[in-house]
């Protein structure tokens, strides 16, 4: 074990593999962008947004573990603090509140896509600057968290451990804060994703030609929603861990909110790494126009080799 717990273990072992994965797909996001229209919706503006947000909070959270348990660094943050220390602390509870924001901001896109596609928040949506979604999404959610980080208390043990000791008020915001976020947003999502199953059931009963344009772009929006709605579930562990240390924020013994904050890599970290393989799984758009180009880039310059070497062979008569 690299780490003293298999929770770190697997967060670890979960960055490792899949970040280069979410590198990769939202560089291509950003360049296939320019190639493909595809690529310049709002749901894809908000896919970079989001990216952003989840290697953003595994990119924090990972020079924490290597202070902490590499001492890589560990002075340095220390000789920051109480600065730091606040950083660390509310990064967190700040990162789940975005990645929700961001959750539902999907999903609206979806339900607009789908059942409001000729409405007119939806038209201002598709003509929306891209720079100005993506701020919309980060300064939304900064505003929802404002409040939590006015009540900032909080500073290091020590700077070996690095284990942040804030005060019960700042838990208690803090889990109000994201536990309210996510409830909004999931009853949000739960009645925006009751009007799509209805949509898209009539529209299944109604389509007779399912080997239509039509029908395979019914097909195309099932499987986006259906990527939105495993985020969803996602999005509501981490709602119940929240809870869950928000009750814990009582209790006196500070020993069982530590134990109990040992699953805050495994849950953020399945929050934010959910996204890639699922872009890898149930995206058709990334499949054919990323990986798709890719594939077709290296048979290209396969076969472009083989002339060479063919004209070459019988240049020499061999």
């Amino acid at each position: 074990m690299l780490t003293p717990t298999w929770q770190m273990d697997f967060f670890i072992f979960e960055t490792l593999i899949l970040i280069p994965v979410y590198v990769f797909i939202l560089i291509e996001f950003v360049v296939s962008r320019k190639r493909h229209k595809t690529f310049q919706t709002p749901y894809y503006t908000l896919m970079i947004s989001q990216g952003l947000a989840d290697i953003s909070t595994i990119l924090i959270f990972s020079s924490l573990i290597a202070a902490r348990y590499f001492s890589l660094g560990n002075e340095l943050i220390y000789s920051l603090s109480p600065y730091s220390a606040y950083a660390y602390t509310n990064s967190g509870p700040f990162m789940f509140t975005l990645r929700g924001v961001g959750v539902f901001l999907i999903t609206t896109q979806r339900y607009l896509s789908v059942c409001r596609a000729h409405g007119t928040l939806n038209y201002h949506l598709n003509h929306m600057p891209p720079l100005l979604l993506g701020l919309f999404h980060w300064l939304l959610s900064l505003l929802i968290y404002f409040p939590a980080l006015l009540q900032t208390d909080t500073r290091f043990e020590n700077e070996i451990t690095l284990l942040t000791i804030a005060s019960r008020t700042h838990l208690q915001y803090t889990s109000i804060t994201v536990m309210s976020s996510y409830l909004v947003a999931c009853i949000a999502v739960i009645i925006m994703y009751s009007q799509i199953a209805v949509v898209m059931i009539r529209a299944r009963r109604v389509d007779v030609t399912p080997m239509s344009g039509k029908s395979n772009k019914k097909l195309k929006d099932a499987r986006l929603t259906l990527h939105v709605f495993i985020l969803i579930i996602f999005c509501i562990i981490a709602f119940f861990f929240y809870i869950g240390e928000y009750v814990l924020a009582f209790d006196d013994d500070v020993s069982r909110v530590r134990a109990f904050r040992l699953y805050y890599p495994t849950v953020s970290g399945n929050l934010s790494f959910i996204n890639p393989i699922m872009l890898l799984t149930l995206n058709k758009d990334v499949q054919s126009g990323i990986l798709g180009c890719r594939r077709r880039r290296l048979q290209s310059t396969l076969s472009a080799q083989a002339a060479k070497r063919t004209g070459k062979s019988r240049s020499t008569g061999i």
